[in-house]
């Protein structure tokens, strides 16, 4: 039977978690399309939720449907490049609280997100805005810890 530790260090030793840890640049730049994938993503999320905020709303469907592609790109480049950079360092990720509630608030926030764009609410709103604030705090903060 495999244990936790025995399957982070079979990670640790693959040669993409190598490459990665090893490089000079992959960690950075991984970083940063990690950042726009969020700018997409998050942005389109608090686009949403700023204009469901709005007394008397427009309809969000078309709104909605315009922003999908992007809040999707956003999404796809948040989870590839956030997967690499656990990859190349699964032991300081695996055992981080902080990256844990990172996931947390991401999964909540996404949940946020898509329940408000099939039906606006300003309580909503105002709770995926929080979230994705957490999201990107808890995400800074990892750096440090």
């Amino acid at each position: 039977m495999l244990t936790d530790t025995a399957v982070l260090t079979w990670i640790e030793q693959t040669a993409l978690s190598r490459a990665v840890r090893q490089s000079d640049w992959a960690v950075m730049a991984l970083e940063a399309i990690h950042l726009l994938g969020l700018a997409l993503l998050g942005g389109s999320a608090v686009i949403v939720a700023l204009s469901s905020l709005r007394r008397s709303p427009p309809s969000l469907g078309t709104f909605v449907a315009e922003l999908r592609p992007v809040a999707l790109a956003g999404l796809i480049l948040m989870a590839l490049s956030g997967a690499l950079i656990a990859w190349s360092m699964p032991f300081k990720y695996y055992n981080n609280t902080v990256f844990q509630w990172k996931m947390v608030l991401l999964i909540c926030a996404l949940a946020a997100a898509y329940r408000l764009t099939n039906r606006p609410s300003r309580i909503l709103a105002l709770l995926s805005l929080m979230l994705w604030l957490g999201v990107g705090f808890s995400g800074r903060l990892i750096g440090f810890l």
